[in-house]
């Protein structure tokens, strides 16, 4: 699923109805209906007696929210809407829309009438759902009065908000200054998922974000060149590796990893742990020798492999014999978190690197052995998947992490080459691919911002490029994706004191989640 700006949406909504493939008006319909049936969802079907407030602009966004009101009070929901146009001067689709509204009569105030905003904040006081419809993509400033006081409204008084399209104030390119907005639980976005929904600051304000299609024809998509690609949980879903029912351990896939020091020994747990979660068949887990007691006790089922180790604990140079020879027993590597900077240990990475003939997922500090010498990595015998921060990325490609921040699409395509898949954890995190493509990952959560959630990352990624190595690209997007939701899942269980350890143990509930084992979202009372 692509993610567009607001200026491409608004090409492929104008090439759609100039083209004569779907008239305005049907778009919208279609739209308004697909959001209502959201909401009928949500509601378990039981919208009768429902006290729902839509409040409506002027433009097409309006126009949707007008057309989500007729289906609510069909529905036998009792809907007071509330326009911010004096004259109700209206784009066309939307007094269209708004034509097939009045005749089921309903309650309908204009904020230009005297004493109207008295009247819609008691409404908001009383509304078990409003309906945001009142501003579209196209925000390029701050909001004005009387949108100002009917966005503070909202967020003072309604108990739960579902936006259209993007909630009022968010850009639908994202990358602005923080302003106010409406905070949604839940964005129903017409068509294809905007920028902004995904990016900080819209990102905060959006809650969960659900894609309504109106049926754009491919052809007219595939003609705007997008470059954007959104990983959610359908995307995850259909990049799941098969795996034969009846199989063994060593055909759902082997992954050795090496991380950890004596400084550093929880991330070898960590990346250890996320790969035994990670639904592959058998963990290998190198560490320096003082670290394996460590990791046989807190992971029995791994096999550890303790390999030579310097004076302060990280891994030595002659580690690289028994490294060669595990690397027959694997599919694929998963290396870098806790290893130490030290100039032995990271020699060890680059020697052991440039003939493993095995996939591998770098991060930390096997990324930094690199540092300055990105180009080395796309010279190696076999797939690399980098998982990089904006400073480790800086560090390879000789910028500074602001530098990485203020380009960071521009930046992630530029450094895509065949042979390697660059992720950039952030918020959101985004994988770049040899064919020009960033995919944008929806979930995680800000309390996922702590050590060792990376380690996680590595451990989990490592065990998928195990199960299925032919597809690193898939594996690292369903990866990404699986760590953002495992992270989401155990933030809101342990809010502010969540531990990367709990994110692993979140895990089985995402895999459940993905295989429809798991039930849907929590339905609203």
């Amino acid at each position: 699923m692509y993610l567009v700006t607001g200026d491409q949406m608004r090409a492929i909504d104008r090439a759609t109805i100039d083209g004569g493939h779907v008239p305005g008006a049907t778009l919208m319909e279609r739209a308004g209906r697909g959001m209502f049936e959201v909401i009928h969802r949500r509601f378990a079907g039981r919208l009768e007696g429902r006290r729902v407030v839509v409040v409506c602009g002027k433009g097409n966004n309006g126009g949707d929210g007008f057309v989500i009101a007729r289906h609510l009070i069909e529905h036998g929901a009792g809907v007071r809407v509330f326009v911010l146009a004096g004259d109700l001067n209206l784009a066309e689709d939307a007094k269209r829309a708004l034509h097939k509204l009045i005749p089921h009569h309903p309650e309908l105030t204009k904020f230009a009438e005297p004493k109207a905003m008295e009247r819609f904040e008691a409404a908001l006081r009383e509304a078990d759902l409003v309906v945001d419809a009142l501003l579209g993509t196209g925000i390029r400033s701050d909001l004005r009065e009387p949108a100002l006081g009917i966005v503070r409204a909202v967020n003072r008084l309604a108990r739960r908000v579902v936006a259209v399209d993007v909630p009022s104030g968010v850009s639908g390119d994202g990358g602005d200054p923080p302003r106010e907005t409406i905070r949604a639980e839940l964005t129903l976005a017409a068509g294809m998922p905007k920028v902004g929904l995904f990016y900080y600051p819209g990102r905060a304000a959006a809650g969960e974000v659900v894609t309504v299609d109106i049926g754009f024809p491919p052809e007219i998509v595939e003609a705007q060149d997008l470059v954007r690609r959104l990983v959610d949980e359908e995307v995850a879903r259909g990049l799941l590796p098969g795996f034969d029912p009846a199989g063994h351990k060593y055909r759902r896939g082997s992954v050795l990893v090496l991380a950890g020091s004596r400084r550093y020994g929880g991330a070898a747990l960590l990346t250890a742990g996320a790969a035994l979660r990670s639904g592959c068949g058998m963990v290998y887990a190198a560490v320096p020798a003082s670290l394996a007691p460590l990791v046989q006790s807190r992971w029995p089922s791994a096999i550890t492999l303790a390999l030579p180790e310097t004076e302060d604990g990280a891994l030595a140079a002659a580690a690289l014999g028994p490294l060669q020879a595990a690397t027959e027993r694997v599919q694929a590597v998963a290396l870098g978190p806790g290893l130490g900077r030290g100039e032995e240990t990271l020699g060890l990475v680059r020697d052991w690197l440039a003939v493993l003939p095995r996939p591998a997922v770098l991060d930390a500090d096997a990324l930094l052995a690199y540092a300055g010498d990105f180009e080395a990595l796309a010279g190696h015998p076999a797939t690399r998947v980098l998982t990089p921060h904006s400073g480790e990325l800086g560090a390879l490609l000789g910028l500074a992490a602001s530098d990485v921040d203020a380009g960071r699409g521009d930046v992630l395509r530029g450094a895509a080459r065949d042979g390697l898949v660059l992720l950039h954890k952030g918020a959101p995190t985004e994988v770049a691919t040899a064919d020009g493509l960033v995919h944008t990952i929806a979930g995680g959560h800000p309390a996922m911002a702590r050590g060792g959630t990376g380690d996680v990352l590595t451990g989990l990624l490592g065990g998928l490029l195990a199960q299925d190595p032919d597809r690193a690209e898939a594996m690292t997007l369903l990866g990404a994706w699986v760590h953002a939701e495992a992270g989401r899942r155990a933030a809101l269980a342990r809010g502010r004191g969540l531990q990367s350890a709990d994110i692993i143990e979140a895990l089985p509930e995402v895999w459940r989640l993905l295989e429809g084992e798991a039930p849907d979202r929590a339905l609203w009372r």
